[in-house]
């Protein structure tokens, strides 16, 4: 009998194969590097045949860990970084290199396309703020810098499309959830828009076939069998956006759930009954991998990066290590009168200025790294704090917490998240959540499980859950308070770049 299945997680930097078992265990588990390419102009990209090799080397490694006969493997399906967009040529090549989610060479693009249709007309179709983030900034600005690609696109693919499609995928194939972060899907209907693709000149036939999450797309080539380690044959299933995957494989597939990934961005994401809408547009409205759902969302540019960047200036280029981390996240709250502001890479919700600067506020003769390191973790959390303020606001219940992504390691951070959101967290017995939901939504659309909700119910596992200290929610509501009337000082004066152009 099958009773496994295998998914892979595409990451910003990292690739992520797994084995996992109809009741949530991880079973195998590999993860093999798969990095930016970093220009000094601000420029971000990948290398798709890097990306694609390196799934096949996570998954023939996590097939290896896991002594599973491939024979027993029921499907395969991803979960992957959204908006990241590459372009294939009528012969399915590619034609240069992907451009991130992060790259935010679209945002004069944007300000130009703004022109054309209002914000609130923009959002009202897309759930989207109109931010150079997602991927309609990334094409326009191939169209205007790059007409020649531009010309010789078949098919502008996301990075799930174009990985399905090398693995032996019948086409180019997206999903509701990622087609969510593009900013050209219609996020009542669940179509693309034609009103965004008529006034940005993109033809609707060059974008991927959209599906819903957890759909059959093809079977495993003899290639990528090979190269995997993976039956020829095996079901090829569409997943979803890394985020609303980190949401199933969390369990928050009802409302009243919230889900935070913690990881190279921080996400808060809840769920949602119905397509709810900011009027101020500072959260995202999304369709969830879930069927029948939505999620609000708030997208922050940098979490982990913001703690690697810090690693990077503090030893000399090495990571952190766990000890010093947990160090760090036993400073009293505050660190020690310092205050970060985790803008590296612009600032997304809720404020949405991607021309924003990260900066330290504070800073004395007295303070040392773990104070620093103290500062930029309660610095995203902050962020995240307000985020949920929004939430709050929109009337959205929030009843449990559920903390996901490589961060929530740090069990102090854990701790310092409930003090600071005043609610009990809880971390996850599978941490790689990205890749359960995966899982999941493979699970189901294998018909394995009468619902999702059903699935979820059995593969997710709470691990530890965290309860807010009084002391601590109190201090932690003052330096709130402070962290937001800087900022908005900040921002009268323009001392945020860009604020208010």
């Amino acid at each position: 009998m099958k009773t496994f299945l295998a998914a892979i997680d595409c990451g910003t930097t990292a690739i992520k194969g797994a084995v996992v078992g109809f009741r949530g265990e991880m079973l195998g588990l590999a993860e093999v590097p798969s990095p930016c390419v970093k220009y000094p102009d601000g420029r971000i990209e990948s290398d798709p045949r890097a990306v694609v090799n390196a799934c096949f080397a996570a998954l023939r490694l996590a097939m290896k860990e896991s002594g599973i006969p491939p024979r027993n493997i029921e499907g395969l399906s991803l979960a992957n970084q959204r908006a990241t967009v590459l372009c294939i040529d009528a012969c399915g090549k590619e034609l240069g290199n992907a451009i991130s989610w992060q790259d935010m060479r679209g945002a004069s693009c944007i300000k130009a396309f703004r022109r054309r249709i209002s914000d609130k007309t923009y959002y009202s179709i897309t759930g989207l703020p109109n931010n150079a983030v997602f991927t309609l900034a990334k094409i326009l600005w191939i169209k205007r810098h790059d007409p020649d690609r531009f010309r010789k696109t078949a098919r502008f693919a996301l990075i799930q499309d174009y990985v399905l499609n090398q693995l032996g995928g019948d086409g180019f194939f997206c999903d509701a959830s990622n087609a969510s972060l593009t900013g050209m899907l219609d996020i009542e209907r669940l179509e693309w828009s034609p009103a965004i693709l008529e006034l940005a000149g993109i033809p609707e036939d060059r974008l991927p076939d959209l599906v819903p999450s957890g759909t059959k797309v093809g079977t495993l080539s003899k290639r990528a069998a090979r190269r995997t380690g993976l039956l020829e044959g095996t079901p090829l299933l569409t997943g979803g956006g890394d985020q609303q995957c980190a949401a199933v494989g969390a369990g928050a597939v009802v409302p009243g759930m919230l889900e935070i990934t913690l990881g190279t961005a921080a996400v808060p994401l809840c769920t949602s009954a119905t397509a709810v809408r900011d009027p101020k547009r500072r959260v995202m409205c999304c369709a969830h991998a879930v069927p029948g759902k939505w999620n609000l969302e708030g997208l922050q540019n940098s979490a982990g990066a913001c703690l690697g960047w810090a690693a990077q200036l503090l030893t000399g280029g090495a990571k952190f290590s766990h000890a010093f981390l947990e160090k760090a996240a036993r400073v009293g709250p505050g660190a020690s009168g310092l205050l970060f502001y985790p803008y590296l890479a612009g600032d997304s919700a809720p404020h949405w200025n991607p021309d924003a600067k990260g900066m330290f506020t504070g800073l004395t003769l007295t303070h040392n790294r773990y104070d620093l390191a103290r500062a930029v973790m309660e610095g995203v959390s902050m962020q995240t704090r307000e985020v949920l303020d929004v939430f709050a606001a929109l009337g959205v219940p929030i009843r449990q917490i559920r903390l996901t992504g490589g961060c929530t390691a740090i069990e102090g951070w854990n701790q310092m998240q409930a003090d600071l959101y005043g609610k009990p967290v809880s971390t996850l017995e599978n941490s790689q959540a990205s890749l359960l939901g995966a899982a999941i939504l493979a699970a189901h659309g294998l018909g394995a499980f009468p619902s999702l909700v059903a699935a979820a119910k059995q593969m997710v596992k709470i691990r530890r859950t965290y309860e807010p200290a009084h002391d601590r929610v109190a201090a932690y509501d003052g330096i709130y308070r402070k962290f937001r009337v800087i900022r908005e000082r900040c921002e009268a004066a323009r001392l945020f770049a860009g604020v208010g152009s």
